[in-house]
């Protein structure tokens, strides 16, 4: 079966005598594009022969149709009860193409195609163009200025134009078993009026506590909605906190911090791992809280392996993912997987085997095939098994089309001394409590941890966050009369603010009461 084949199979299913509810097939240019949304461009191309070529089980084809042009002077009859009534609502429109699905079954064709294919041809409205008022000239078409029609949540017809709120996603993902598939629909946020949600959790608790609350709560839009955040102490009292952002970072900080000791597995990176008491839902409302931390705070989980957050953002799994494997494994098996790639013979084979068999290898490792094998391994592990989860997240984060440079984010947030250092702003440059605040910072250099937990302690996130212009926020650092039982480091989080004595005796002792602080992990607001 060829592409004309196929496209004449399209237009009896779709264009029944020549006609369907988007017009006349007379009035349209048909063309028939492959799973990348490229045009078929031989004619002589078989079914079997794309297949082959994609190497996959299984390909979908997008039939397209296009208005033809039209003299401005002719006009388009369209009689009422064939069309839907059309309603305007102001910046809320959401929408997407209708679709249609066929499938054909491909018989089995020399050794091109095995046993039977399905090959599923979506049909994809023509776009229409819109002006500001409705129902103008219906038969231009442009790609700056169009609308699509839709059936919304609310039971009436929505029209989406040029200047609405728009959801850019991906058409096209790669599954874990190497299969190209597409959504049916493109998912929608509910249109409404912007609410207010206040959340509610418990120190210690977050965890639970928050994916509950977006289990409860699965319409909360992030970018218009206004959202509070209100922590409970163990003993049961309420924080005295104001939140002007930084109880929410304490809060997500926390939750994350929890996250990655409970519900994931891995080294210096982490990939999500099956629990038997976290369904479908509760997956989904970690992704909901993933997404409300980067709209609301522009943070990121950035202990999360690369490559699983980009799947779960735009769909699409890395090739190779073999670095971030190594840096999954524990450092003992990271240096005998790397010696064993570099130079095979001078690893101990009893060693290599123990670590192969740690990850259920079933092949016998050679000079030959051991990057294969580990790369085999690290497929395994960090997509094929995180494959439910990546795909429950990605059901969620689509429909807020997260624009995200995953790479360049973890880069930007990891915290470092020299970055840490960048940042400090005090009136006093040069007295010595900010110096010994300087020196001690360059000691931490590295120590990951205590940077985070530095971080964390002044501005309530263990990440180094930045603005809307990619600058990152400071540290003000004030020096204060502090003297006997009440001298200590205090930080105001939500203005990203540290305040340090001024009679410190010695760095010693500056050092000694700033890792008291750091280390007793009991921080908690009693001021904005």
């Amino acid at each position: 079966m060829n592409k004309t084949a196929v496209i004449q199979k399209c237009l009896e299913l779709f264009f029944p005598d020549g006609e369907s509810r988007h017009g006349s097939l007379s009035d349209m240019i048909v063309d028939l594009t492959d799973f990348q949304l490229k045009p078929l461009p031989d004619e002589a191309t078989t079914i079997g022969d794309m297949i082959d070529k994609a190497k996959l089980h299984k390909i979908r084809f997008y039939l397209n149709t296009k208005m033809k042009k039209t003299n401005s002077s002719e006009k388009v009859e369209i009689e009422d009860e064939e069309m839907p009534v059309l309603k305007f609502k102001k910046s809320s429109a959401r929408t997407y193409s209708d679709e249609k699905e066929f499938e054909i079954q491909v018989p089995e064709e020399g050794n091109s195609v095995e046993n039977q294919n399905t090959v599923i041809i979506p049909s994809t409205s023509t776009p229409v163009h819109s002006d500001s008022t409705p129902m103008q000239d219906l038969s231009s078409n442009t790609e700056q200025s169009y609308i699509y029609i839709e059936n919304d949540i609310n039971g009436y017809d929505s029209i989406h134009t040029d200047g609405a709120y728009t959801l850019d996603i991906p058409n096209v993902w790669e599954d874990s078993l190497g299969e190209v598939a597409f959504t049916r629909v493109l998912p929608t946020l509910p249109v409404r009026d912007p609410r207010k949600f206040d959340i509610v959790v418990h120190r210690g608790h977050m965890l639970q506590d928050l994916i509950t609350f977006f289990k409860d709560n699965t319409d909360v839009d992030f970018r218009i909605d206004t959202i509070s955040v209100q922590i409970i102490l163990p003993n049961g009292d309420k924080e005295q906190a104001y939140d002007d952002g930084g109880v929410m970072r304490d809060m997500l900080t926390e939750f994350w911090a929890d996250f990655y000791e409970q519900c994931t597995t891995g080294q210096t990176i982490r990939i999500p791992c099956l629990r038997h008491d976290f369904q479908q839902n509760d997956w989904k409302a970690v992704a909901r809280i993933l997404a409300m931390g980067w709209i609301m705070q522009r943070m990121l989980p950035i202990r999360l392996a690369p490559s699983f957050l980009k799947s779960s953002l735009f769909g699409s799994a890395s090739e190779s993912v073999r670095e971030e494997f190594l840096l999954f494994i524990p450092p003992g098996e990271q240096k005998i997987l790397k010696d064993a790639i570099e130079k095979f013979d001078s690893v101990d084979q009893d060693e290599l085997i123990e670590v192969l068999s740690i990850h259920e290898s079933k092949v016998r490792a050679t000079n030959e095939n051991i990057g294969t094998v580990v790369d085999q391994i690290a497929h395994l592990e960090l997509v094929q098994e995180t494959a439910f989860v990546r795909e429950c997240f990605f059901e969620v984060l689509m429909l807020f089309a997260l624009n995200i440079d995953v790479d360049l984010e973890y880069s930007k947030m990891e915290p470092s001394s020299k970055k840490i250092l960048s940042i400090l702003v005090c009136e006093e440059s040069e007295s010595e409590s900010f110096k010994h605040l300087k020196r001690y910072i360059r000691e931490m250099d590295t120590d990951l941890k205590m940077l985070r937990c530095f971080l964390r302690f002044v501005t309530a996130s263990d990440l180094l966050l930045y603005d809307k212009y990619g600058k990152y926020h400071t540290i003000t650092v004030n020096l204060v009369d502090l003297t006997g039982i009440s001298r200590r480091p205090v930080a105001h989080t939500c203005g990203r603010v540290l305040e340090i004595p001024k009679t410190y005796e010695s760095y010693v002792i500056f050092k000694c009461e700033m890792n008291a602080v750091l280390n007793s992990n009991v921080w908690v607001m009693d001021m904005a």
